[in-house]
């Protein structure tokens, strides 16, 4: 599974509904999610961005585990009375 799958997974997207939020075809998110190779890197971006500016951390992956992907927390807003 690719991370941009795994994103799209936590945030319990379709791909169309990804492919809106992005502003590319859903046939694009279908070739990202495949790892072809024919995909323009712009579009990659799109996708990614679209997933991190709902919430999605991406890891990069290091010597003793992958990359990874987690849902950020809300941030808590304080009031005082």
């Amino acid at each position: 599974m690719t991370a941009l799958r795994a994103g799209r997974a936590l945030l319990a997207l379709s791909q169309e509904e990804l492919a809106g939020l992005a502003g590319v075809s859903r046939q694009i998110v279908v070739r990202i999610e495949k790892c072809e190779l024919n995909v323009l890197a712009e579009s990659i971006d799109k996708v990614r961005s679209a997933l991190e500016a709902n919430g999605v951390v991406f890891f990069e992956g290091a010597a003793d585990r992958g990359p990874g992907v987690a849902l950020r927390r809300p941030r808590r807003t304080m009031t005082l009375s």
